[in-house]
């Protein structure tokens, strides 16, 4: 799906109008025209689908031949540098702010680790950190390498809210090539799930990520107490609701996903 660029705010009328976020490609632009005489190298899923590419990237920044080594998340992955002594963090809100429960967890293990690439050894490195809210309680804790204190912030509003730790889940992805059979597939899955005792249902919603491959997706979260006997009688429950939906003709082409514990 795409649609053109806005050239007027449908809410304020306004029309000075920017684009935000950074992806690796356009910040690469960024950078060779910023730093015209350096040498710089991408590192995401385009530049490394060849055998070698991986290993042909960090080779040469190893070697000094790339000044600037522009990634994602696999930047990250146990690398050691010895010339790297300063480290940018783009766009950091995303990271924080994706609709997940781990993301604060995700954010902090990302932004210290991608920290430690900087400075290795007996050398001083810098960290910049871009964000639109730098108040944000997981900046202090990253800043002050306090691992202990938001390990508690974390599982004090895990049990606040009731998610692991503190109760085992089952995500649960409907497909279908038709939005409201599948959106009415996980309306009535829910529905008969919550007849269930002492579990608690979240859903059916739409994902951040609501249509892959021509399916449009919903999604439905069961979370079950830790010192819920019975998961047996769930699993069972679970796989007969799936047989019934997918014997009534309007569903048939339903696809059903079931993820126990999902990361």
């Amino acid at each position: 799906y795409h649609e053109n660029m806005l050239q007027v705010c449908p809410s304020c009328q306004g029309k000075r109008l920017i684009t935000m976020g950074l992806g690796t490609e356009k910040l690469e632009e960024e950078i060779k025209l910023t730093f015209p005489e350096a040498s710089v190298q991408r590192m995401d899923l385009d530049t490394t689908r060849t055998k070698t590419g991986y290993s042909d990237i960090i080779e040469a920044f190893e070697k000094g031949e790339t000044d600037i080594l522009i990634g994602t998340q696999m930047v990250t992955k146990g690398l050691d540098f010895d010339r790297v002594n300063l480290v940018g963090v783009f766009d950091a809100d995303r990271i924080i702010h994706f609709p997940d429960f781990r993301s604060y967890e995700r954010a902090f293990q990302l932004i210290t680790q991608v920290s430690g690439r900087s400075g290795r050894r007996d050398k001083q490195g810098r960290v910049l950190i871009q964000t639109y809210n730098p108040q944000h309680p997981i900046f202090q804790y990253v800043l002050t390498h306090d691992v202990t204190g938001f390990l508690e912030s974390q599982l004090l509003d895990r049990q606040i809210n009731f998610y692991p730790p503190f109760c085992r889940l089952i995500a649960i992805t409907l497909k279908h090539v038709n939005r409201n059979t599948c959106v009415q597939a996980s309306i009535w899955l829910s529905q008969e799930l919550s007849k269930i005792g002492n579990i608690t249902i979240l859903g059916p919603a739409e994902p951040a990520i609501s249509k892959i491959r021509n399916e449009f997706l919903q999604s439905v979260l069961i979370k079950i107490p830790r010192n819920f006997g019975q998961l047996s009688s769930i699993k069972a429950e679970l796989i007969h609701l799936e047989n019934h939906l997918l014997k009534e003709p309007a569903y048939r082409s339903t696809k059903i996903i079931f993820d126990v514990d999902p990361n």
